[in-house]
C-alpha cells in the first residue's frame, strides 16, 4: 500500500443514479484502516441532493416505487383491522432527523433501511408527542406507555409509525453551517486555555443534509380515546416543539395534517 492517504468517497456525482440507496451510499463504508483513509463527503451530498437521496432525479418525476410504498403500506396496516390515523408532516422550513446515529459517515438524515430514503423515525414522533403532553400536564402512560425503567412496564395503547416520504417524495438540500469560533468552543491547548474568539479566525464551514419541501406520511394505531388524543398531541407538538436537531435554529417544525378516513 503506498505511504500516501487514500481518499475514499471521491466519486462524480453526476454519475449517481437517481434510484441510487441511498443508505447504501452513506452508511454501508467500513474502513480497514482509518488512519489511512481520509473520506471524501462533499460529492456524495451533491450526489445525494440531485437524486433527493434515491427517490428519483430532482428535476424529473419522483420514482413510482415512491408512490406505491406509501400505498403498500397503507394497505397493510389498514388488513390489521384497528383503528388507524394517517397524518401528513409537511415542513415549514426545513428537517434534520437522524444525528449523532453513528456510523462512519454522520450526514444529518435518518434513512430507511430499506430503500435508503429520508425518513422521520416513529420513535421520534412518539417522543415529540409524548413530551409535549407531558409539558401540558396530560397523562402520558396511557397512550405512551410507562417510562424506561419503571416497574412494571407499561405499554403504550398507541403505535407511531415511521414518517416515508409522500407519493411525491421529499426535496433533500445541502446545507451549511459556519462557526466563526470552533477554536474557543472545542479546542483546548495544554495550558488549558481556549483560543479566543476574533475577528482574524477564518470560519470553518460545515456542509450537512436537510429535508427543505414535500410531505412525510405517518400512521398512527391504537384504540380510541386514545388513538384521538394521540393525533392531537402529535399534531401540536411537531408545529409548537419541532423535531429533530436545530430546533433553536427554525429547523424542525412541520404543518400537520389529519386525512379522512
Amino acid at each position: 500500500m503506498p505511504d500516501e492517504v487514500m481518499l475514499l468517497g471521491a466519486c462524480d456525482p453526476d454519475q449517481v443514479i437517481g434510484t441510487t440507496n441511498g443508505r447504501l451510499m452513506f452508511h454501508r463504508t467500513t474502513l480497514l484502516d482509518p488512519g489511512r483513509v481520509e473520506l471524501v463527503e462533499a460529492p456524495l451530498r451533491r450526489a445525494a441532493a440531485r437524486t433527493n437521496l434515491g427517490q428519483g432525479e430532482r428535476h424529473g418525476a419522483p420514482d413510482p416505487i415512491v408512490a406505491a410504498v406509501v400505498e403498500r403500506r397503507a394497505r397493510a396496516i389498514a388488513a390489521l383491522g384497528r383503528p388507524m390515523a394517517t397524518i401528513e408532516l409537511r415542513s415549514q422550513g426545513a428537517v434534520v432527523t437522524g444525528t449523532g446515529t453513528g456510523g462512519v459517515r454522520d450526514i444529518g438524515i435518518e434513512l430507511h433501511g430499506t430503500y435508503g430514503w429520508p425518513i422521520i423515525p416513529g420513535s421520534t414522533l412518539k417522543g415529540v408527542a409524548r413530551e409535549y403532553a407531558r409539558q401540558m400536564g396530560e397523562p402520558v402512560e396511557e397512550i405512551f406507555g410507562s417510562e424506561p425503567g419503571t416497574e412494571p412496564l407499561v405499554p403504550g395503547a398507541v403505535s407511531f409509525f415511521d414518517a416515508l416520504p409522500g407519493p411525491e417524495g421529499v426535496k433533500v438540500v445541502v446545507h451549511v453551517l459556519t462557526p466563526h469560533t470552533r477554536g474557543y468552543r472545542s479546542d483546548v491547548p495544554a495550558d488549558g486555555r481556549p483560543q479566543a474568539p476574533a475577528e482574524y479566525i477564518n470560519p470553518v464551514p460545515i456542509e450537512f443534509l436537510a429535508v427543505e419541501d414535500g410531505v412525510f406520511i405517518t400512521h398512527l394505531l391504537g384504540p380510541e380515546p386514545y388513538l384521538g388524543d394521540a393525533v392531537r398531541l402529535l399534531m401540536e407538538a411537531v408545529k409548537d416543539l419541532g423535531v429533530g436537531a436545530k430546533t433553536a435554529a427554525g429547523y424542525g417544525y412541520l404543518d400537520a395534517t389529519r386525512r379522512p378516513m
